[in-house]
C-alpha cells in the first residue's frame, strides 16, 4: 500500500512538472501603479497644458456653426484656438479692402462649384487687378473686407480664397471666451501686413465694436519645410535660419510697436527635429515670448500602438532641448518663456489611424506626455478634415451627423475628467499600457490607457492618496462606446464614455479592457 502511494505521488509530480508551464501562462499578472515619491525623479510634477484646436478660413461658415459641432467643442473647453488655417497662413493676406470686391467676399461653395462647373472663373471679378504692384497687393487698410489668397512670391492670386474671413473666426473664436492664437504671413507676407493686423485687433474699439482680444502672435508656419509659400526665397534659395531670424526680428518689432502688450513667437518648427529653434533662442536680440513647433511624431507606416505611444514620448526630449537652449542663452528667461506645440497629431498621412480608437488611445498618451514634458500651450491639429483615407480632423463634414471622430474623446476625457496638476507616476506594467494620475481641488484621477487590441489586463492601484476603501467615479471609453465603418472610416458609433460609481481598495485591482482608456476619479481622503 505504500509503495502504491509513492507511485502516485511520483506520478503526479511527473504530470506536474509537465503541465507547470501551460498552469503559469494561464495565470493572471497584477501589475500596479503609485504615485512616486519625493526622490523619484524620473516624472517631475507638472500643471497641465492650456488645450484647444486649430480652425481656418477654408473651413465653411455651416461646419463651424454646425449645433452639433458647437456644442462638442463646448464640452472641450479649449482654453485657445489657433487661426487663419496652417499653411494657409504664409499665402494670406489678412485684409482685402479695396482688393478684394465686396460682391465676391462671400462666395458659398454651391455657387463656387457651379461656376467651376460651368467653365466659368470665380476669381474673373472681384478682384481689383490695378491695385498690384511691383509685386505687392495694395490694401486699404483704413478699412476692412475679407482677405484673399495668393500662391507663389509673385503673390499671383490663387484660383481658391477660402470660404469665411478672419472677421468671422475671431469672433468665433471670441464666442468661446478662449484666447486666440493668430500665425502671421511671414512667408509671402510684409511687416506692415502683420503690425496692421495687430492694430485692427486693438482699434476696432474706436468704431463701436468690441476689440478682439489676442494674446498670442505666431511667425509664420513651418517655414522650415519645402512645402511652405515662403521657404523659397525670391533668388531661388532655401529659407534658412538666418533669414528666419531676419524676418522674425523686422516683425516682431512692428508688431510690439502697434502694442507692446503682445506675445510674439516662433520658430513653428515642422518637427520635433527643432529647425531653426536653437538659433532664434541664442540670438537674444530677438524678443521671444514662446517658442512654437510641431509635431506628427510617427511614421507614416506605424499601426502598432506601442510604436506609436513611444514616439509620442519623444516630446519629452525635444521640450527639454528648448528648455536647456533657454536655460543657456537667455537664463533670465527660464520661467518666462512658454513652449507651444500649435499642431500635434498622430502622424502627417491621414490613414485608419488617425480616425479609429488608436488615435484616442493615442492622444491620451501624447496629452500626458505633453504635460509631463512642461509644454504650455498644446493645439490639436484641426477641428475639421474631409480626407476620405482618414483624417486629422475631430469632425468630418462629409459625415452628415458631424459625429466626433476617436481623438475628439481623448481630449474630452483630459478636459472634463483629469485634475490640472500633474503628479509622478510609478507604474509596472506591459508596455502597452500607459497612466497618468493628477491632482487638483476635486481630488485625484488616474488615467489607465490599454492599447493592447486583444488583452485585458488587471492593474492594482496603490497610490498613498487613497483610502483603504472608498467610493470613485469611474470613466471608460472602449470599443463599446467608439465604432467606426472600416469601407467609409466614418464612425458608426461614438458615444460619451460610460460613468459608474464604484468602491475601490487601496492595493485592489482594476482590470482594463482591450483598446481602452479608463479613469477613477477619486476624492481626496477626509
Amino acid at each position: 500500500m505504500l509503495k502504491m502511494r509513492n507511485h502516485k505521488q511520483k506520478l503526479l509530480l511527473a504530470i506536474a512538472v509537465l503541465l507547470f508551464p501551460f498552469m503559469a501562462i494561464g495565470q493572471k499578472t497584477n501589475y500596479y501603479i503609485k504615485d512616486a515619491t519625493a526622490k523619484d525623479q524620473q516624472i517631475s510634477d507638472s500643471q497641465l497644458p492650456i488645450m484647444g484646436t486649430n480652425i481656418g478660413v477654408y473651413y465653411e461658415e455651416s461646419w463651424l456653426m454646425n449645433f452639433e459641432v458647437q456644442k462638442r467643442l463646448h464640452d472641450l473647453k479649449p482654453g485657445i484656438i489657433r487661426m487663419p488655417g496652417g499653411s494657409w497662413s504664409n499665402e494670406l493676406y489678412w485684409n482685402g479692402n479695396r482688393v478684394r470686391l465686396e460682391k465676391e467676399s462671400y462666395i458659398d461653395k454651391q455657387t463656387w462649384d457651379s461656376t467651376i462647373k460651368a467653365g466659368g472663373n470665380p476669381i474673373a471679378v472681384g478682384f481689383d487687378t490695378s491695385r498690384y504692384h511691383n509685386g505687392l497687393w495694395d490694401v486699404d487698410y483704413k478699412g476692412y473686407a475679407p482677405g484673399f489668397r495668393i500662391k507663389n512670391n509673385e503673390h499671383e492670386l490663387s484660383d481658391y480664397h477660402g470660404f469665411t474671413d478672419v472677421l468671422f473666426l475671431h469672433k468665433y473664436i471670441q464666442s468661446y471666451g478662449c484666447e486666440t492664437m493668430v500665425t502671421v504671413n511671414m512667408g509671402t507676407g510684409t511687416p506692415k501686413m502683420a503690425a496692421e493686423w495687430v492694430k485692427w485687433t486693438k482699434q476696432r474699439a474706436n468704431y463701436a465694436r468690441q476689440p478682439f482680444d489676442v494674446k498670442y502672435w505666431e511667425l509664420g508656419n513651418e517655414l522650415d519645410g519645402d512645402w511652405e509659400v515662403g521657404h523659397f526665397l525670391p533668388d531661388g534659395s532655401a529659407m534658412t535660419a538666418a533669414e528666419y531670424i531676419r524676418r522674425y526680428k523686422i516683425f516682431t518689432k512692428a508688431m510690439k510697436a502697434a502694442d507692446p502688450s503682445i506675445k510674439v513667437g516662433g520658430s513653428v518648427a515642422s518637427s520635433m527635429e527643432l529647425v531653426f529653434i536653437e538659433e532664434l533662442i541664442a540670438d537674444t536680440s530677438c524678443p521671444i515670448d514662446f517658442i512654437s513647433f510641431h509635431a506628427y511624431p510617427s511614421h507614416d507606416n506605424d499601426t502598432d500602438f506601442v510604436k506609436m505611444a513611444n514616439e509620442a514620448a519623444k516630446v519629452n526630449q525635444a521640450v527639454r532641448r528648448i528648455k536647456d537652449w533657454i536655460s543657456k542663452y537667455r537664463p533670465a528667461q527660464s520661467n518666462s518663456i512658454e513652449i507651444a506645440l500649435t499642431e500635434w497629431n498622430i502622424k502627417v498621412k491621414e490613414d485608419i489611424t488617425t480616425v479609429d480608437i488608436r488615435n484616442a488611445l493615442w492622444s491620451a498618451v501624447m496629452i500626458g506626455e505633453m504635460a509631463k514634458a512642461g509644454v504650455d500651450i498644446a493645439i490639436q491639429w484641426d477641428l475639421f478634415s474631409t480626407t476620405p483615407t482618414g483624417g486629422h480632423g475631430m469632425f468630418n463634414p462629409l459625415d452628415s451627423t458631424m459625429t466626433p471622430r476617436s481623438q475628439y474623446w481623448a481630449s474630452y476625457m483630459w478636459s472634463n475628467y483629469m485634475q490640472n496638476h500633474l503628479i509622478a507616476t510609478d507604474l509596472n506594467a506591459p508596455d502597452y499600457v500607459w497612466a497618468y494620475i493628477t491632482q487638483g481641488k476635486g481630488g485625484y484621477a488616474i488615467m489607465l490607457i490599454n492599447g493592447s487590441p486583444t488583452e485585458r489586463v488587471s492593474i492594482c492601484l496603490d497610490a498613498e492618496f487613497m483610502a483603504k476603501k472608498q467610493q470613485a467615479n469611474k470613466v471608460t471609453f472602449s470599443e463599446k462606446q467608439y465604432k467606426i465603418n472600416p469601407k467609409t472610416l466614418i464612425p458608426i458609433r461614438s458615444e460619451k464614455p460610460e460613468e459608474e460609481r464604484v468602491m475601490l481598495k487601496k492595493g485592489g485591482c482594476v482590470e482594463l479592457a482591450p483598446q481602452s482608456i479608463t479613469i477613477f476619479q477619486i476624492p481626496q481622503k477626509i
